[in-house]
């Protein structure tokens, strides 16, 4: 029986780098890493909490060892997604892939243990981005980033935020033609 203090969900990710791991995973969650030991942190809140211990055998060569290869998380609004895809572009990591799934689209991104992350974005994306019926479908993520930014843009966010989704369109941008 939940008693209300623990999380809904608590990931546990294996990492030879620690750091890199819980920076990245607290610009996602928008959270302030917690350390518990030498080599256990936590990061997260309500609904998710990532604990990040360092082991010697999640190693570069072998991502599975961190016990996680891929995690879906859902995004409120296009506003949050904004400034999720900001935090993270501030740690040099960008969106690699975009999916649309009926009515769902996502954005996905590697954490620095190479785990696949998909934010799953609210439905008016992928009812904007639909070009067939197929069930699963890829997406190019500078167009969902772009509807993303005009998006925002014709709400309350201020000139220095345009400023930033410009930059990130940039960045990403410039990563696509690099083919990394």
């Amino acid at each position: 029986m939940n008693n209300g203090a623990a999380p809904a969900v608590e990931l546990r990710l294996l990492t030879h780098r620690p750091a890199e791991v819980t920076k990245w995973w607290a610009a996602l969650l928008d959270a302030t890493a917690r350390s518990l030991s030498a080599t256990t942190t936590t990061i997260g809140g309500a609904s998710l909490r990532v604990v990040v211990e360092c082991s010697q055998i999640a190693l570069d060569y072998h991502p599975e060892a961190s016990g996680v290869t891929a995690i879906s998380l859902a995004l409120p609004n296009l506003r949050e997604v904004h400034r999720t895809v900001n935090r993270l572009a501030r740690l040099n990591s960008y969106t690699h892939r975009a999916t649309r799934q009926g009515r769902c689209a996502a954005l996905w991104f590697h954490d620095p243990n190479g785990t696949e992350v998909a934010l799953h974005l609210p439905a008016s994306v992928a009812d904007h981005t639909a070009t067939t019926d197929a069930l699963y479908e890829e997406l190019d993520p500078a167009a969902v980033l772009a509807y993303i930014g005009r998006t925002t843009s014709d709400s309350a966010v201020g000139q220095r935020d345009r400023r930033r989704i410009n930059s990130v369109r940039e960045r990403h941008r410039l990563w696509l033609v690099r083919g990394e």
